[in-house]
């Protein structure tokens, strides 16, 4: 059994000592009491994972799709991790699933318009002015394409194709 003493300085002063034990051989004390600083690490996880990922409202007796709803809780978990880490927001780890996707919503909504090989990103705004400020031909011709889109757009979700 290996020992290390660990010793806590708080901002006013005081001092306290704790001790971890370790039955595997300890050749870098700092490394045992960083590899210990995991632990709230997991267990924070393993509260998000329990109490923020729905298992609890499923209802289900039938153990298969118990297990179905268990791996799938835990594979999006998963690639939402991956997700973070991979996109540099690795601030966002600790937090619940919830607020995660609300800090990952878009927070700016951007109109973007294409012609021939040039792009406009305007805010709703912009585009509503640049829209109003035309001249009378302009916007009826927009006008007729936007009813023509619309209708079409209507047609297709009364009559959706089969997959």
């Amino acid at each position: 059994m290996n020992v290390v003493v660990n010793r806590e300085i708080y901002g006013d002063g005081h001092h306290e000592y704790w001790v971890l034990l370790d039955t595997a051989p300890v050749s870098e004390p700092g490394r045992v009491r960083q590899d210990y600083m995991l632990r709230t690490h997991i267990e924070e996880r393993h509260r998000q994972l329990k109490c923020f990922s729905d298992l609890e409202a499923f209802t289900s007796r039938a153990f298969s799709l118990v297990v179905h709803q268990v791996v799938f809780v835990l594979l999006t978990y998963s690639l939402l991790q991956w997700f973070l880490l991979r996109s540099g927001r690795k601030e966002l780890n600790p937090r619940t699933r919830t607020r995660i996707m609300q800090l990952l919503r878009p927070t700016v909504t951007v109109i973007v318009l294409y012609y021939q090989n040039y792009v406009a990103y305007l805010s709703p705004l912009e585009h509503q002015e640049l829209v109003l400020t035309l001249d009378e031909e302009a916007r009826k011709k927009i006008l007729a394409k936007t009813r023509r889109l619309r209708r079409n757009l209507a047609q297709q979700l009364q009559r959706p194709r089969s997959p």
